[in-house]
C-alpha cells in the first residue's frame, strides 16, 4: 500500500477544479499533470495523478490502490487521500535517457487494473545554432536557393524557418519581412522565388530553429541578391599554339565564350590546366579580358594538356562551375634529346626448361619537361655501350613494359628512352634482391580511394624506396597481374599517399622495398582496406561427423573479393525444436567447430554468421539430426561381442584338449551296458545252436549261478529286527512257478538281495542250459576304484515287503536269520522272465549275512 500524507488545501482545490474540467478513462474524472512534457536529456520529471471517486462508478466505497506504468514497467508512487472521495498519487521518474517515454496512471480495484490517463514525455536538447548559411541566385530563373548546416541533432522535433527582410544601414535595421520559406522534412535548404526578392538592394536572411526547449537562429546573411548570383560555366571553344620567346618553353592562346544571357556582365575568370595523367592542376586567376581571350606560356613541347575555365560576375561571391575539359597537345621541339632517368621496376619468375629467368620490366613515362618532345620508344639492353657497332637489345617497344628471358649470369640491364633527336642517358636497373628490409610498415585509409602508407627506416643508408600495391583475389596472383607501383628517390622519406587504382571494400597487399646502390632489399608487406562493410556472401556450411550428442561442422572461407573487409570472427547458431538458441564464436582463422551437449534423436537448425568491423552476414540454414547412439557405442558393442566369442572359443578348445577340465565338469561314469560283462557268455552256449522259437518266445537260456567275489561289509537284517512276513499277494505270481521245477531239488535257493546305493562288487555269473551242459571255466571280473553305484540313486529298490519278487510260497513263520532259505524270485514272476529261471547262487554259503 502506498504511503499516504496530507496535502495543502489550496492544492486540493486546484486538483478538484481540474477534475471538473477533464475526464479520465472509463468515464472517470481524472487528471495527469506533468512538470513539462518535454525535458532536457537526463533530467527528472514529477508527475501527479488525481481521481474523483464520485465520478468513477466502478470504484464504489472500497479501498483502491493507484499505480504507474512507464513503458509497461510497473511503478509505485506516493498515494494520498485528499478527502471528499479524491485520491491523489505522485511519482518522480528519471533521469530520462530515452527520447520518448509513455507514462500512465492506473487504479487497482478488486485485483483488476483500470487505466485512468496517459502522457508522453519527450527528452532531448535545445536546438543548435545553424551554421554556414549560403544563398545563391540562379542566373536563368533568378530564384534564390539557401542552404545551411543544421548542427547537432536535438533528438526532438524542431521547426525550421528561412526568413528574409528588407534592410537598411548594412542590415543594422530590419524592415518588412518577406514570406517565410519552410523547408521540407529532413532537408536543410529552401528556395525563395524571384517575386519576393528585391534586386540591387541589400537584404538580410537568417534561419530560425525552435523546439520545446528553446530557440536558435543563424547569423544574418546581408547581401544584394544580385551579388549572390552564380553564373553558368563558360565554354572553352579554341586553344592555339603561339610563338614563344625564348623558345625554351611553349605558349598557347585560349579563347572562351561566356554563358548565355551573361555577355553584358563584367566577369572575372580563372584558367587551370594539367598534363594527361597528372593529378594536380596549375591555376591562373583573375582573367578579366573583355575579348575573352588569354595567352599563357610555360608549357612543354609535344605534351598533351587539359584545360578548364570558370567565371563569376565581377564583385559577386560565387564562381561558376568549371567548364568541360578541353584537350590540346603542344607542338614538338626538334632541337633537344630526352634527359633524366626513368623510374623502372621488375618482376621475375622461373623460366621453362632450357630457358633463362623470365623478367617483366615496368617503367613510368618520362616527365614532359625531361622528354623534350614526343618519346618514340624505349630500348632495354644488357650493356650501356655499343658492341661491334650495335647494342645487345633485349626488347624495343613503345609500351611501358616488356617481357624477356634474362641470359644466365646477367645481374643488371639498361633502359633508354629516345625521341626524334636521340636517346636519353641509360637508366641502370639492378636485378638483384639483397640488403636489409624495412622493420615495419603501416597502412591507414584516407577516404575511399586513398591509403596512407608509412614505414620505419632500416638500419643502413638507402637511395630510395619502391612501393607496390595490388588488389588481392582468391586465386593466386598470376605473373602478369595488374600491379601498381611508385618510386621515391629520397632515402629519408618515410610515408606516401597512394591513390592509383584504389577502390573501397577491396583488400590490397602493399609492399615496401628499400633501394640500395647495388640492389633492391627484401620486401615488407601489409594488407589494408579503405572501407569495410558486411560480407557480400556467407560461408558454405557442411556437416561432418554427427553423433548422439555432438555434431562436427566445417565451412569454406568466403572468397576474398566478397569479404568486403577483414573477417573478425565466425558465429555459429543452433536452434532446437523448442526454439532455444545457442551460439559459439570462433576465430577468423578457424573453419571447423564441434558442437557438444546436443540431445539424441533431435532435429537442429544451424547457420553461420561472418562478421567484419563493417557488419555481419548470415548464411543459409542447415538441418542436423542427431543419432540415437554414437559410433563408439556400436564399436564397443561389436568389440564386446567379439571378445565374448573369442573367450567362448578358447573355453571350448580348453575343454576339448584338457581331460582334467572335462573331468571337473563331466566325471567319468562306467556304463554297465557297454561293459565286458554285458557282452560275456559261456563258450558252451556259443557253440550250441538253439532251435528257432516262435515269434515272441525267448531263448531258453538260464542263469545258473552268481558267485560273489566279495561280500558287502554290511550284513542283512538281524533276526531280532525281522518281521513276520505278510501273506503273499494274490495275483499272477501266487501259484506255483515253473521255475521251481526247473531248479534242481538239491540246489540251494538263492538268497534275497536288496538294492543299495553302497558299493557293490562284480560277481561271477554262471549260465546253465536246460540240457545241463558242462560248465565252462568262469571268468573273473574286478571292479575299478570308482565308488559310483551300479544302479542309479534316482530309482531305489523297493523294500522287501514292497517287492513281490521276495515273497515266495513260504509258509507263515518259516523265516530264518539267514537268507539261504529265501527264494530270490516269486514263483509266478519267473514265468514272464525265462532268462532268470536258471539263476542260482554259487557259494551261497557266504550269503547268509549279505
Amino acid at each position: 500500500m502506498a504511503t499516504r500524507k496530507k496535502l495543502p488545501r489550496r492544492f486540493l482545490a486546484c486538483c478538484v477544479t481540474f477534475l471538473l474540467l477533464l475526464g479520465g478513462a472509463l468515464g472517470c474524472s481524472s487528471s495527469l499533470m506533468v512538470d513539462s512534457p518535454i525535458v532536457h536529456w537526463g533530467a527528472t520529471v514529477t508527475v501527479n495523478c488525481t481521481i474523483w471517486r464520485n465520478h468513477c462508478p466502478f470504484l464504489g466505497d472500497g479501498e483502491i490502490q493507484m499505480m504507474w506504468k512507464l513503458d509497461g514497467q510497473l511503478l509505485h508512487g506516493v498515494q494520498s487521500s485528499l478527502g471528499d472521495g479524491v485520491e491523489f498519487s505522485s511519482i518522480t521518474i528519471g533521469p530520462l535517457n530515452r527520447t520518448a517515454v509513455s507514462l500512465s496512471c492506473w487504479v487497482l480495484k478488486k485485483e483488476t487494473p483500470h487505466l485512468l490517463n496517459l502522457k508522453q514525455i519527450l527528452a532531448g536538447y535545445p536546438p543548435s545554432q545553424p551554421q554556414n548559411l549560403t544563398c545563391t541566385m540562379n542566373d536563368t530563373t533568378r530564384d534564390l536557393k539557401c542552404q545551411w548546416d543544421p548542427g547537432e541533432d536535438s533528438l526532438i522535433k524542431v521547426q525550421t524557418t528561412l526568413q528574409g527582410f528588407r534592410s537598411q544601414s548594412g542590415c543594422a535595421v530590419l524592415l518588412d519581412p518577406i514570406p517565410h520559406c519552410i523547408p521540407k522534412v529532413d532537408q536543410n535548404s529552401c528556395t525563395i522565388s524571384r517575386q519576393h526578392l528585391q534586386l540591387y538592394q541589400t537584404m538580410a536572411f537568417r534561419v530560425m530553429v525552435r523546439n520545446g526547449l528553446g530557440v536558435a537562429q543563424s547569423e544574418l546573411l546581408c547581401a544584394d541578391p544580385m551579388d549572390l548570383v552564380k553564373l553558368d560555366p563558360p565554354a572553352v571553344h579554341s586553344i592555339q599554339s603561339i610563338q614563344s620567346v625564348p623558345e625554351e618553353t611553349h605558349c598557347v592562346s585560349v579563347a572562351w565564350e561566356a554563358a548565355k544571357d551573361t555577355t553584358y556582365m563584367r566577369q572575372s575568370c580563372d584558367l587551370r590546366y594539367r598534363t594527361d595523367g597528372d593529378q594536380e592542376w596549375t591555376l591562373v586567376q583573375n582573367i578579366t579580358s573583355s575579348t575573352r581571350q588569354v595567352q599563357h606560356c610555360g608549357f612543354l613541347f609535344g605534351t598533351s594538356y587539359q584545360f578548364q575555365m570558370r567565371c563569376q560576375k565581377f564583385g559577386a561571391r560565387y564562381m561558376s562551375d568549371w567548364s568541360p575539359t578541353k584537350t590540346f597537345t603542344t607542338h614538338e621541339d626538334s632541337g633537344h634529346v630526352p634527359s633524366g632517368e626513368l623510374d623502372a621496376w621488375w618482376k621475375t619468375k622461373p623460366g621453362e626448361a632450357g630457358q633463362g629467368t623470365q623478367v617483366q620490366l615496368l617503367w613510368k613515362p618520362m616527365k614532359p619537361k625531361e622528354a623534350k618532345g614526343k618519346i618514340l620508344g624505349y630500348w632495354v639492353t644488357l650493356s650501356p655501350r655499343l658492341h661491334n657497332g650495335q647494342l645487345p637489345t633485349l626488347c624495343n617497344t613503345t609500351e611501358l613494359q616488356c617481357n624477356f628471358s634474362l641470359p644466365p649470369g646477367a645481374e643488371r640491364i639498361y633502359l633508354t628512352a629516345y625521341n626524334a633527336r636521340g636517346a636519353s642517358p641509360p637508366t641502370k636497373v639492378s636485378l638483384q634482391k639483397k640488403g636489409v628490409t624495412v622493420p615495419r610498415i603501416y597502412a591507414s585509409p584516407l577516404g575511399e580511394n586513398s591509403i596512407a602508407v608509412s614505414w620505419d627506416l632500416p638500419g643502413g643508408p638507402t637511395t630510395g624506396y619502391l612501393i607496390e600495391w595490388q588488389r588481392m583475389t582468391s586465386a593466386e596472383p598470376p605473373y602478369d597481374a595488374e600491379t601498381s607501383w611508385t618510386r621515391l628517390r629520397n632515402g629519408e622519406e618515410r610515408e606516401i599517399l597512394i591513390q592509383e587504382n584504389i577502390e573501397p571494400y577491396q583488400r590490397y597487399n602493399i609492399s615496401v622495398y628499400p633501394l640500395y646502390n647495388d640492389g633492391v632489399g627484401m620486401a615488407q608487406h601489409t594488407e589494408a582496406y579503405t572501407r569495410q562493410k558486411a560480407p557480400s556472401d556467407s560461408p558454405k556450411l557442411y556437416p561432418g561427423s554427427i553423433g548422439k550428442t555432438t555434431a562436427q561442422l566445417h565451412w569454406e572461407p568466403i572468397p576474398l573479393e566478397l569479404r568486403n573487409g577483414f573477417i573478425t570472427n565466425y558465429t555459429v547458431f543452433w536452434i532446437c525444436p523448442n526454439d532455444d538458441m545457442s551460439s559459439a564464436v570462433v576465430n577468423f582463422s578457424v573453419n571447423t567447430l564441434t558442437i557438444t551437449g546436443l540431445r539424441p534423436l533431435t532435429m537442429y537448425k544451424v547457420h553461420i554468421m561472418a562478421s567484419t568491423v563493417g557488419g555481419s552476414t548470415n548464411g543459409t540454414i542447415l538441418m542436423l539430426y542427431t543419432k540415437a547412439t554414437d559410433d563408439m557405442d556400436i564399436s564397443f558393442a561389436y568389440l564386446l561381442i567379439a571378445l565374448l566369442l573369442v573367450m567362448l572359443i578358447i573355453l571350448v578348445i580348453c575343454f576339448h584338449k584338457s581331460k582334467k577340465m572335462k573331468l571337473q565338469f563331466w566325471p567319468a561314469v562306467p556304463d554297465p551296458a557297454n561293459s565286458s560283462l554285458g557282452k560275456w557268455a559261456p563258450a558252451v552256449l556259443q557253440e550250441e545252436v538253439f532251435p528257432v522259437n516262435k515269434s515272441g518266445e525267448l531263448s531258453p537260456i538260464i542263469i545258473t549261478a552268481i558267485l560273489l567275489l566279495e561280500k558287502d561289509k554290511k550284513k542283512g537284517l538281524p533276526c531280532e529286527k525281522s518281521e513276520s512276513p505278510k501273506p503273499p499277494l494274490e495275483g499272477p505270481w501266487s501259484g506255483p512257478s515253473k521255475a521251481d521245477a526247473a531248479l534242481p531239488p538239491s540246489s540251494p535257493k538263492p538268497a534275497s538281495h536288496m538294492n543299495h546305493s553302497q558299493s557293490v562288487q562284480y560277481a561271477k555269473v554262471l549260465l546253465d542250459s536246460y540240457h545241463r551242459q558242462q560248465e565252462a571255466p568262469s571268468s573273473l571280473y574286478l571292479r575299478s576304484n570308482s565308488t559310483q553305484p551300479l544302479l542309479s540313486d534316482f530309482t531305489p529298490s523297493p523294500e522287501p515287503y514292497e517287492n513281490l519278487w521276495f515273497h515266495g510260497n513260504q509258509p507263515a513263520g518259516e523265516h530264518s536269520c539267514s537268507f539261504q532259505e529265501d527264494t530270490i524270485f516269486p514263483e509266478g514272476a519267473l514265468v514272464d522272465f525265462p532268462l532268470l529261471q536258471g539263476v542260482k547262487l554259487d557259494g551261497d554259503e557266504d550269503l547268509s549275512n549279505f
